[in-house]
């Protein structure tokens, strides 16, 4: 063995010496005998070239040396064990960091929820979540700098697999003093010439689209006098009293002193939807675990409140 050439086992054994400062006691903890304890100890000296242990008659004392070495033992069998546990947690996806997009109408309800189940189960786990628009999770996805993503239409580009994990009607959104707020059921019949506030084309484009044609369906023609690009936006409009507006239920979170909820009659084709997008090859260990735990929790969503 050369100098500065030890083991760590080696290691172990001086600091179970040096902590015990006795032989005996030492090779008890090291579920060992004497001689070849005394042996590892004197193969560790060899390989650091330095007397690390007095040894006589009176018994075990740490030299200058033996005592600054212990502290760096000490400190290198930690990092090591350390390195061994995080090892370990990655190889069962219980380690590691994870990037998530998502589109800001995901953080109502869904990001709190999937957060939430995210951190009890992988406490160990690193999580970045970022508001993102579609468009921007894609490309997230393509070159790396995401993991996953939540977007309200599913992609197939450049090997990107998604999985829908949210599937919710949508509720009508008025001001208080509303005229359709009056208790009675409703169905998109009762829209027909009504002051609505809708999405815009460039970045609610989805849901923009869903509701085109659910209106050309129903043969409605509701009087869409502003378009937002995003559902915080649409409410704010209608607390503000320039009309109503249909969004996703889990926007029925958002509470606004003049806006009030009530569901309406939609066909099941008209809903509103949350895909789950993978980058390529993103299958380790870590990453089949939190697509688990997103699609479970996110699958879980609780009723929203009676209307």
């Amino acid at each position: 063995m050369t100098h500065g050439a030890f083991e760590f086992f080696q290691l172990r054994c001086f600091v179970a010496v040096a902590t015990e400062l006795n032989f005996r006691r030492a090779a008890a903890r090291m579920n060992m005998t004497q001689p070849p304890l005394s042996r590892q100890i004197k193969l560790l000296e060899h390989g650091v070239g330095v007397t690390l242990l007095d040894r006589d008659q009176s018994g075990v004392r740490l030299t200058p040396a033996g005592q600054t070495f212990l502290a760096a033992a000490t400190e290198l069998l930690q990092r090591a064990e350390a390195a061994l546990l995080s090892a370990r947690q990655a190889a069962r996806g219980e380690a590691g960091a994870v990037v998530i997009g998502f589109v800001p109408s995901a953080a109502i309800e869904f990001i709190p929820r999937m957060v939430v189940a995210l951190k009890a189960q992988l406490p160990d786990v690193s999580f970045t979540v970022t508001e993102l628009m579609s468009y921007e999770i894609v490309e997230g996805l393509l070159s790396g700098q995401l993991d996953l993503g939540l977007t309200r239409a599913n992609s197939t580009r450049g090997g990107i697999e998604s999985v829908r994990v949210v599937n919710e009607p949508f509720v009508l959104a008025m001001p208080a003093d509303h005229p359709l707020e009056n208790g009675r059921d409703l169905t998109l019949a009762d829209l027909d010439g009504v002051e609505m506030v809708g999405y815009s084309a460039d970045r609610g484009g989805v849901l923009r689209d869903i509701l085109k044609k659910a209106y050309t369906a129903a043969e409605v023609n509701p009087v869409i006098i502003q378009e937002v690009s995003q559902t915080h936006a649409v409410l704010s409009l209608v607390n503000g009293g320039l009309g109503a507006a249909l969004v996703p239920r889990s926007a029925q979170g958002v509470h606004m002193a003049n806006m009030v909820f009530a569901q309406i009659e939609m066909s099941d084709r008209y809903r509103s939807m949350l895909y789950l997008n993978s980058g390529p090859d993103r299958d380790s260990a870590l990453d089949r675990r939190v697509r688990e735990i997103v699609i479970d929790a996110l699958g879980k969503a609780s009723a929203p409140p009676e209307i």
